[in-house]
Order: structure tokens, then sequence, then C-alpha cells
């Protein structure tokens, strides 16, 4: 049931973030830290309940006298969907309005902008929904992480160079889905993953590290977009824009071209085997190592001149990514830099998986929570 606005309640929205922060809590802890009367606060809790905004979740633990309720947030009052979309698969995950990852799921099928694509993904979604048993209309929306840089208002692919899909809309998957689609650059949704995994708060540029390259800045627990959203994605800040590495840009010398996995792997391997070969100390596969880093560290460097945050590594390298690796750029980084650095600010990301799929979905909820 939709709350009527006009109800006397200037306590609802914040008597819901209390309690949704607080986890579990009672009405006398409620009537305590908002200072008011338990009356008031009675009045405002009923109204919540009748809104399945919070449910009733057993009683504390008391040796004196009557154990009060716990309040608890509704953990299956919304739900959205993030999708994490591949030249090649896609995929899915599932969360609740509490940020819980409720499940995912992948399906093989090559990205085309053919109406049959999106059809074919619609009904898999869907299926993904139903398996997860939840009520297609608890879907706020889903959420699309697309390499590419997306419109302010997450409707349109500005310049999606990768899969070739400049001038993709939401309307296109929305047609076919039946809820609502907002597109998201995916660099920026692996750094709010970080962020809200990781618990912290705190400013920080993120590399997202991948086949490709992509790059995030969080400032205030938001992604910087810039005027034209185009800020951030120093993926394509050039080092050697006359004899470097061709670009999928199609400039030489982007820093793509020097610490993404493109630019560590052969066309023959992957990052599993790379891995495996360097843990058997292959010289060549060592050596390549090393010379990776070293780039690693040189655009960490460069970058960090622009902002003097936390830079966190994130994206698929994370998971193979050691203590000793980021030791090494750090050092690195302290010798070339020019100025002086007293503590290490490299960090290795905390979301081994997913991690797209997962941060397309953190603006949705964050809008129903926003809404309440």
């Amino acid at each position: 049931m939709k709350r009527d606005n006009s109800r006397p309640s200037g306590h609802y929205r914040a008597m819901y973030k209390l309690i949704y922060e607080s986890g579990k809590i009672s009405k006398q802890d409620i009537a305590k830290k908002m200072d008011l009367s338990l009356p008031t606060v009675t009045q405002t809790l009923h109204q919540l309940m009748e809104d399945e905004q919070i449910v009733t979740d057993g009683k504390f633990s008391s040796s004196v006298g009557r154990r009060a309720v716990v309040y608890s947030p509704n953990n299956e009052k919304a739900y959205a969907v993030g999708l994490e979309l591949f030249a090649n698969h896609v995929t899915a995950t599932l969360v609740n309005v509490l940020y819980e990852d409720l499940g995912s799921a992948t399906i093989n099928l090559p990205f085309t902008i053919e109406l049959g694509y999106f059809q074919q993904l619609g009904n898999w979604v869907r299926d993904f929904i139903k398996a997860q048993k939840i009520p297609l209309d608890k879907v706020a929306g889903v959420g699309i992480g697309i390499q590419g840089l997306i419109s302010s208002d997450g409707k349109t692919v500005l310049y999606g160079k990768i899969l070739n899909c400049t001038g993709l809309t939401s309307g296109q998957f929305e047609r076919a889905f039946g809820i609502p689609v907002t597109l998201f650059h995916d660099a920026d949704c692996v750094a709010l993953a970080e962020q809200t995994q990781s618990k912290n708060h705190e400013d920080a540029t993120y590399l997202s590290i991948g086949e490709h390259l992509g790059t995030a800045i969080v400032i205030n627990d938001r992604i910087y977009t810039g005027a034209k959203g185009r800020s951030g994605t120093m993926e394509h800040i050039t080092l050697n824009s006359q004899n470097g590495h061709l670009c999928y840009c199609g400039r030489r010398g982007c820093i793509e071209t020097y610490s993404s996995l493109s630019a560590l792997l052969k066309r023959d391997e992957n990052i599993q085997s790379f891995m495996d070969h360097l843990a058997q100390q292959d010289q060549e596969t060592v050596q390549r190592w090393r010379n990776y880093l070293t780039n690693l560290a040189e655009v960490i460097n460069n970058l960090h001149m622009f902002v003097d945050n936390r830079l966190v590594i994130a994206g698929e390298l994370v998971k193979f990514l050691d203590d000793h690796a980021v030791e090494f750029i750090n050092d690195r980084i302290k010798k070339i830099t020019a100025f002086p650095e007293d503590e290490p600010y490299v960090e290795r990301g905390t979301v081994q998986s997913r991690a797209v799929s997962y941060g397309a979905t953190l603006q949705i909820i964050k809008t129903v929570l926003d809404n309440i």
C-alpha cells in the first residue's frame, strides 16, 4: 500500500532511516534517539508497518520486565537487478533494499543491436527474477553496466566504441524487459560496488582493470562526472601519441594500452593461465608481470597528480593481485614521483566478482530509499 502523504507524521522518513541504519531497534530506543514521545513513535511505526516499509522481527532478550519488540526494515519491500553487459555474455545480479546480494546468473549471448537480442535478453531476465521467487512488480528497476560513456540521465550511450553501441538507449531494453532500465558506465558501477562493500567512504580514484581499463572518481560518496559526464574517464590520457600502442579509440599511447589486461596478456592467454605460469616462476612471465606492474605504477603516479586521493585497483585483476604486487607498485611510485610520498596510497579492491552487475543495482536502490 502506498503511503498517504497527507497523514500527519513529520517523522516518517527520519524514523525509517533510523530503523534502516540500525537494522534492529526497539520502540523505546527510537523514542530516545529521536527525542519523541512513545505515542508519536507508535503512530509513525503504524504508518511504516501499514506501508510495508518495516516489519516486526521478534523480541529483544531481557532478564527484567517485558521484552521489547524488534523493528527492522522490510528487506522484501523492493529489489533491483544489475546486468554486466559484455560482447559475448551477460551476467545478472539481484539485490534487495538492504543491498544484499541475493543471487546471480550468466547467459552466453553475443551482443548485437538486433531486436531479437533484446527480446532474448528480456525473457532471460524475467526468468531469472522468477527463479529467485521475486514478484516482478517489486523490482524497482534494472541497471545495466556498459563499457562506454552514458548520458547524465542514464538513457543513452554517448560513446560505445568497444561494443559499437553508440546511440543505444535504455528504451530498447525497457520495451523487452517490461521494467524501468537505467544505463551506467561500467567503471562507475565498479567504483560504487567497492565503496559499498568495503564500507570505506573516503574519496578515491578507482582503476577498474579487466580486458579494458575503466576509471572513476568518487567524491563525497558520489561519482564525479563533471559538466558533460566525461570526468574520470582517464583511460584515454595519452602517454605517447606518436609511437605508442594503438588504442581501440583510434589514438596511440592511451594508458588503456599500458594497464589493461589486454596490455598484459597474449592473444591466446587468459589471466588465470598467466597467473598459473607466474606461480611456476616462468621467467618470461615473471618479466612480463614486472614490466606490467612498472607501467601500472607510472600510470598511477600520473593520475595521482590530478587527484590527490587514495587510489584503488579494482575489477577483474583484484583476485589475482597479491600484497607483494601492491607493495611493488607503491615502492615504484615512491622512486619515480616528483613529490615526497610519506604514506602509500595504492590499495587493492575488495570485490572479486560481479562488481559491475552488483554496482549497477546500487543507484536504483538508493533512489528507492530517497523516495521514502
